[in-house]
């Protein structure tokens, strides 16, 4: 895994989870998940690389 990319991607996760409103625990905690499922399919992409669109 590229990690210069990787951090990119954490970095990018980060202010964007810092812009969204966090009025009380709930909301915080909600868009800290939405955040980090983002981040987690990212990161996975990243590792495993293009899928290949051939079904052979």
């Amino acid at each position: 895994m590229d990690t210069h990319k990787a951090t990119e991607i954490l970095l990018s996760k980060i202010a964007e989870w810092e812009s969204k409103p966090k009025t009380d625990g709930y909301e915080y905690e909600k868009s800290f998940i939405e955040v980090m499922r983002g981040l987690n399919e990212e990161l996975f992409q990243l590792s495993v690389g293009e899928v290949s669109r051939d079904r052979n």
